[in-house]
């Protein structure tokens, strides 16, 4: 059995290794091939390239790219021309994954879509196009089911990933005793992003609010989750020139969060992560002002934060584009931190979350599907 998978992003490279592990536990011989990142090719699949360290923030940042793409685009169609895979499996990374289903739809290839594109928040459009070109949508949050049966699509929700790895609860004073912090002190977790462009745009900002706090609150303990995607060094620079004393920790981002009074973060999936934890956080993101006046003619949400759209009401501060200063960070975090424990208040209302996330089985669940619709190809595909 041939089996392609296409994730574009370093959160999809993680994702698309714990998929191919679950497809492995399956059973038989299954040769595995395709877009992503170290995690995927450790697993066995052969990577024809490794985009993940490009990942695009905004429209006018993907337009740089877009010639590059769509030479990938024809060159993808030409793998699945002559290897004809049993199943193709796209993970999340919208813009160009959607544009690959369509290609896969003519080839008569099919087609599972992991973490199907965000349509609760572009529109019912996407929703349409993604039910007219896949076999299968696995979904991981709860507003996807709703928009992608009334696109007509063969949804099935599989659970959130991080329901895999992320306990009901981690013990604060464990957390902070296991990173050598006080927990009888306030801890700011400072969680910037995966991506170089995130870095740049926002660490510098961020920065900046925690040495206010810092002089407001001399025994504020800041510490940093290093993403693997990140250089240690970029980061280190970058607060030296802050004069912060901050303690950048690799490979435990979960205990981090569970560490923290508040989480300070740039958007996405790690949100999820810090309310799947019941902490506080605040919310920030900023695009370049292009693409933040095309996403407000197009996005259909009421919220930016995961959590927030969730449970569809502002648990999270969002600071946005223009409302991302130090002075508003600062304002937002300082009364979370008065107290060195995490707000129990705001705790109960992000515990919510974890029930609407479905089950446990995640990858399992999606290898199961996986595993059907590459089956029901029979041999047409060989």
């Amino acid at each position: 059995m041939k089996i392609m998978l296409v994730a574009g992003e370093a959160s999809g490279d993680y994702y698309g290794s714990g998929l191919i592990k679950a497809l492995k536990e399956i059973g038989g011989e299954i040769e595995f091939f395709g877009w992503g990142g170290k995690l995927m090719a450790q697993e066995g699949m052969e990577l024809i390239f490794d985009p993940t360290n490009l990942s695009p923030i905004g429209f006018t940042e993907v337009v740089k790219l877009l010639g590059f793409y769509k030479k990938w685009l024809k060159r993808l169609e030409q793998y699945l021309i002559q290897r004809r895979p049993n199943c193709l499996v796209l993970i999340d990374f919208p813009g160009f994954n959607m544009r690959l289903a369509k290609i896969a739809k003519r080839l008569d290839i099919p087609c599972v879509y992991f973490i199907p594109p965000s349509a609760w928040a572009w529109g019912e459009n996407r929703a349409k196009k993604v039910a007219n070109t896949v076999n299968k949508v696995a979904a991981i949050l709860p507003m996807e089911i709703d928009v992608y049966q009334k696109a007509g699509a063969d949804v099935v929700m599989v659970g959130h990933p991080l329901l895999e790895e992320i306990p009901e609860e981690i013990d604060r004073a464990k957390a902070c005793n296991n990173l050598k912090l006080n927990d009888k002190q306030p801890v700011l977790a400072v969680i910037p992003g995966s991506r170089m462009q995130e870095i740049k745009t926002h660490f510098q900002l961020m920065l900046e609010a925690c040495q206010i706090l810092k002089q407001e609150i001399p025994k504020l303990q800041v510490i940093l989750p290093k993403a693997p995607t990140i250089e240690r060094k970029v980061l280190e620079d970058m607060a030296k020139e802050s004069n912060l004393e901050i303690n950048i920790i690799e490979g435990q981002t979960h205990m981090v969060i569970a560490a923290a009074t508040v989480c300070l973060c740039t958007g996405g999936t790690v949100t999820l992560e810090a309310a799947l934890l019941a902490r506080p956080m605040v919310n920030v993101y900023k695009l370049s002002k292009l693409s933040f006046m095309l996403v407000q003619a197009i996005v259909k949400v009421d919220y930016f934060t995961l959590p927030n759209v969730i449970l569809n009401k502002k648990i999270v501060p969002e600071l946005i584009q223009d409302d991302f200063t130090v002075q508003n960070m600062v304002d937002n975090l300082r009364p979370l931190l008065i107290d060195s424990n995490p707000n129990q208040e705001i705790a109960s209302k992000l515990k919510e979350i974890r029930p609407m996330l479905g089950q446990k089985g995640c990858y399992r669940n999606t290898a199961r599907i996986i595993w059907e619709v590459a089956c029901s190809a029979g041999s047409n595909n060989n």
